[in-house]
């Protein structure tokens, strides 16, 4: 990839995104980061002063983002708890691009990431968690089976994830995610 001078940085997350999808933090070396982005190595330190550990704090600032537009407040916000959960699976199956993107949070939760995102990571499961569980709850289920309906649909989305990944087949995961909503509204 050709050197520019400028590349937005939405699109140089977007980049780095996909080298720490494609080869973990721990893997994701400088070089590589820097020919994926199109920038020079002293560009992306002029950019991320603290080397890859800004660089992949500033891509999980970015999915939270993301996550927070997207996930969390349109399961906090009005609608019918179903079409809450649709909206949810569709979100997800755009930002896992149909079960072909590796999740950023089994990527960030293994070697040095962990060290670095352990807080991190483990509050942006727990605020999805709350979300579901709190759209099981306006639904009419209990609050423990809707906290266990929850951590189960976020336990499975990721078995599904690195499933898909290791057969090289992203059916598990739209397969789930098509009677995800049907399977946490059961019964309710």
């Amino acid at each position: 990839m050709a050197r520019t001078a400028s590349v937005p940085r939405d699109e140089v997350l977007r980049r780095m995104k996909k080298v720490f999808r494609e080869n973990g933090y721990d893997g994701a070396s400088m070089a590589d980061l820097a020919t994926r982005t199109g920038l020079a190595k002293a560009a992306l330190y002029h950019h991320f002063p603290g080397g890859k550990e800004s660089m992949a704090a500033a891509v999980l600032d970015d999915v939270s983002g993301w996550m927070k537009d997207n996930v969390l407040g349109p399961l906090a916000g009005p609608g019918l708890p179903r079409e809450k959960l649709e909206h949810w699976v569709e979100a997800l199956n755009e930002f896992y691009d149909g079960g072909q993107n590796a999740c950023l949070i089994g990527v960030f939760s293994i070697g040095e990431a962990m060290i670095h995102f352990h807080g991190r990571l483990g509050a942006s499961v727990k605020n999805l968690m709350t979300a579901v569980a709190q759209v099981l709850i306006e639904a009419g289920l209990p609050e423990r089976v809707a906290q266990t309906r929850a951590e189960d649909a976020v336990i499975r989305i990721q078995g599904a994830l690195v499933v898909g990944r290791a057969l090289q087949d992203s059916r598990p995961f739209t397969r789930l995610l098509r009677r995800l909503p049907d399977d946490l509204l059961a019964s309710a």
